[in-house]
């Protein structure tokens, strides 16, 4: 880890010391990725002494853990103030969380799925919501049904924000036209859950 990547101050206090660690962490997954960063890289990212770590959260499992928890809780917490009183957020917004879905990229690309599913586990995960509320609304529906439309709207947005550069070259798309070719996309994703399940995205809860 090269001196500019090390904080400019030191963090003071317990509090200041595990939020420093557990940001430090954070931008550190979306970056790397689990599997590269190390213990040293974290701490001399936060400007602490790396044996704080185990002393904190046990050690560097610990810690990703915690960081991972923070990024999902600031990503539902902002999905949801986005979604207002609908129960989707706008598609592509996704793009907005940058650091949460780097992290959560290289996670499952590292192998990490017991960092990626933290979410899952602590129920706060976007897309569980989505499928509990669909289920519950449409009991008639074939429940392998609901889950693939839920699977591929997920699929849809999180390939679009990772590989929208890529996605750009392969389409042929021309600088100007980038920003049409997304209102498409958007459009595309709003309709392909709202045409089974209703006006899913202007739909309020309640």
């Amino acid at each position: 880890m090269s001196a500019s990547l090390k904080s400019k101050t030191k963090a003071r206090g317990s509090e200041a010391v595990q939020m420093a660690l557990i940001e430090a962490a954070c931008s550190l997954l979306a970056e790397v990725g689990p599997r590269t960063l190390s213990v040293r890289d974290i701490a001399d990212r936060a400007g602490v002494n790396h044996g704080q770590i185990h002393h904190y959260f046990g050690g560097k499992s610990g810690l990703l853990a915690a960081a991972m928890r923070h990024l999902a809780q600031s990503h539902y917490d902002q999905a949801q103030a986005r979604a207002g009183n609908r129960l989707i957020p706008p598609p592509l917004s996704l793009a907005e969380d940058t650091q949460y879905w780097r992290a959560l990229c290289h996670s499952i690309m590292d192998g990490h799925m017991d960092l990626a599913r933290i979410e899952t586990h602590e129920n706060i995960s976007i897309p569980k919501r989505v499928l509990q509320s669909l289920q519950e609304e449409n009991p008639q529906e074939d429940p392998l049904a609901i889950k693939a439309a839920v699977a591929a709207n997920a699929a849809m947005q999180l390939g679009w924000v990772a590989f929208e550069e890529f996605m750009f070259e392969v389409t042929e798309v021309k600088a100007k036209e980038r920003k049409a070719l997304r209102e498409a996309v958007k459009l595309y994703i709003e309709k392909n859950i709202d045409h089974r399940f209703g006006s899913t995205y202007s739909k309020t809860e309640g």
